[in-house]
């Protein structure tokens, strides 16, 4: 047995304590155990090598790389192009300065939105290390707006959520149906030729004579599976069997069986007439939706007027008609815009605290999607609690000194629990308007979105606007105009107002053209007029909007254009409406006619199966009263 560090017997131990010297040291011949060294020179030589490089890095491309992934993240956010002309961090207060931003307007691209020289964010660093982002202060100077671009932005495509915005508000205005104004002298007008399969009304003739059609056959089958006559003839042949015959010829025994037949038979009679009255109702919806379907023949009618009076472009002396020619694009422009940074603004900042994703960081195989999953204590994605900026904008027609105030703007709207409020207000009065405010607000913390905006300006040099069909354009000078823009769920509201007393007409020399008799007329009166007051209304859902524009251009030229050539337009209108008629005529005629032919023959069918049932019932029932009628008295049968 051994023990650690034992040697057999015999063998010299591998162990000598070594020999001191005089100084009590070991004399092993060995150097004695260094110290360890605080700092490794060897590896910290390296190290400092690689931070230099990563500063040097830093200094000469970081923020060349973070200013391009904001340029781009931003015009992806956006759907305009984003230029940012410089970007400089400083870390230790937690501030970024942006210089030179310029945004595109999507809706132009040869024209800046807004250009501004300076921006000055301060961050709370807390967030920070959450990946989040808390505005302690935002300044911003020296705005331009509407000014000129040397180049055209580019166009913002791809999957991104913004194009998608701005393919949606581009379907939104074209829902809106504007009247053309039409100007046509009559001594040009050519007989119009309708192609009948264009008419609403023909095209629903023939869908509801198809339908006639179905639901004839369909009513023939459901008879034909009732199996009426296999029942009729049945309950017949046993009527007639027991014809003449009383308890006395059956017997006891047969009269019973016989009672028992009758009430067997009675049961199948009026199980018949239950699936007839099922029949019925399943007819009568059928029939009720092809009257229906008639009744729409007449209200597409109604609609094919509306078209035919268009390929003809008679003038319009209603005075909404004329009112949305003249002004229904310019209007639909306007909430257009608002309604494309209303949605980014919901696809921004959603309401509720469900998981909300957003693409994922480029890799070598796939981006994947990031999931944000948001809690009621955390901190938002992004918060601006508060923000008191006052603006200036040197040149344009905005130009002046803006105070900005804004609360709880936040991408997560229900984690921060109140709705994002602004308002912007002119604070000083510049030379091209004398007020302007702008109030609104987002609130995103229910269910259902609700956005309001209210614009109210005045003394303000209002933009000048085209008038279709003429080239003239309009220069309202300067005057009052307010808007209002709402937008709770999809169900929108607005209301754009204009009003100016020193209204200018100038010709438009891109449209020079010579003008005939009916134009003529009509430029004189809108050139007569030097007052502006016209107000716009938009409401319905986003599904199915509706746009009404009254102003005084429009009861003015109206007035004229009926006082001149009214008789001829009335006759024209009449010659049209006879044309349309006859085609719609033609086709929904035997329409009715077959309609009303398969409800009276339903009804007859029907009248008819009643009858026969309600008759062999009858009969059925008198052969069981004189069968029961018979036996009464006669001795009971033990076991009955």
């Amino acid at each position: 047995m051994s023990t650690p560090g034992s040697v057999r017997s015999g063998e010299a131990s591998a162990y000598t304590p070594p020999a001191k010297t005089a100084a009590g040291t070991p004399s092993s011949g060995q150097s004695p155990r260094k110290r360890t060294r605080l700092f490794r020179w060897k590896g910290i030589a390296p190290l400092a090598l690689v931070i230099v490089l990563l500063a040097a890095g830093w200094s000469l491309f970081g923020e060349r790389v973070i200013r391009g992934t904001i340029v781009e993240a931003g015009t992806k956010a956006l759907g305009a192009q984003l230029d940012i002309a410089g970007l400089r961090i400083r870390a230790l207060s937690g501030s970024v300065e942006l210089r030179g931003i310029t945004l595109a307007d999507p809706f132009d691209r040869t024209r800046n939105l807004v250009e501004i020289a300076l921006v000055r964010v301060e961050l709370e660093p807390k967030p920070l290390l959450e990946r989040k982002l808390v505005v302690r202060r935002l300044d911003i100077a020296d705005v331009r707006t509407g000014t000129r671009r040397r180049t055209p932005a580019t166009v913002v495509t791809g999957p991104g959520f913004a194009p998608r915005a701005m393919a949606q508000v581009q379907r939104f205005a074209k829902q809106f149906n504007v009247p053309l104004l039409s100007l046509t002298p009559f001594d040009t007008l050519k007989a119009l030729v309708l192609d009948p399969s264009k008419l609403k009304a023909v095209q629903a003739a023939l869908a509801v004579g198809r339908d006639a059609d179905s639901v004839k056959q369909k009513l023939a089958a459901g008879y034909a599976s009732l199996r009426l006559q296999e029942t009729l003839d049945s309950s017949a042949a046993l009527v007639a069997r027991l014809q003449g015959t009383n308890v006395r010829t059956l017997g006891l025994d047969g009269a019973r069986r016989a009672i028992a037949d009758v009430r067997v038979a009675t049961a199948r009679v009026d199980s018949a007439r239950g699936r007839v009255d099922a029949l019925v109702a399943t007819a009568r919806r059928s029939l009720d939706s092809l009257q229906q379907g008639v009744g729409g023949i007449e209200e597409a009618r109604r609609s094919d007027y509306a078209f035919a009076r268009g390929l003809l472009q008679l003038p319009s002396f209603e005075g909404p008609d004329i009112g949305s020619a003249l002004f229904g694009k310019v209007t639909i422009d306007r909430f257009q815009q608002a309604l494309y940074w209303t949605t980014l603004a919901r696809q921004y900042a959603p309401p509720g605290l469900l998981p909300k994703e957003s693409p994922g960081p480029k890799r070598m195989r796939r981006a994947g999607t990031t999931v944000h999953f948001a809690t009621a204590e955390s901190y938002p994605r992004f918060l601006l609690r508060r923000a008191d900026v006052h603006v200036t904008i040197n040149a344009g027609a905005a130009a002046g000194e803006y105070a900005i105030a804004a609360r709880d703007v936040t991408s997560d709207p229900a984690i921060v629990g109140r709705p994002t409020l602004f308002v912007v207000r002119r604070a000083a009065r510049g030379t091209s308007m004398d007020s302007v405010r702008i109030t609104g607000s987002m609130d995103h913390t229910g269910t259902t979105p609700r956005e309001i905006v209210n614009l109210q300006a005045a003394g303000v040099a209002l933009p000048a606007l085209s008038i279709p069909s003429l080239p003239f354009s309009l220069d309202p000078g300067r005057g009052s105009s307010e808007m209002r823009f709402a937008l709770d769920g999809d169900r929108i509201s607005g209301r754009w107002s204009v009003k100016s007393a020193s209204v200018a007409w100038s010709p438009d020399s891109a449209r020079t053209r010579k003008l005939n008799s009916l134009e003529t007329l009509v430029a004189r009166v809108l050139t007569g007029i030097n007052q502006l007051d016209f107000t716009a209304d938009v409401s319905g859902t986003l599904a199915a909007p509706r746009l009404a524009v009254r102003s005084n251009l429009d009861r003015q030229v109206a007035d004229r254009l009926r006082s001149v050539v009214g008789d001829e337009v009335k006759s024209a209108e009449t010659k049209l409406r006879a044309q349309v008629d006859r085609y719609v005529d033609e086709k929904s005629a035997p329409v009715k006619a077959r309609v009303a032919e398969v409800r009276a023959e339903s009804d007859r069918r029907v009248a008819d199966a009643r009858a026969k049932l309600d008759e062999q019932k009858r009969k059925l029932d008198e052969r069981l009263k004189a069968l029961t009628g018979a036996t009464i008295g006669l001795p009971r049968i033990p076991g009955e």
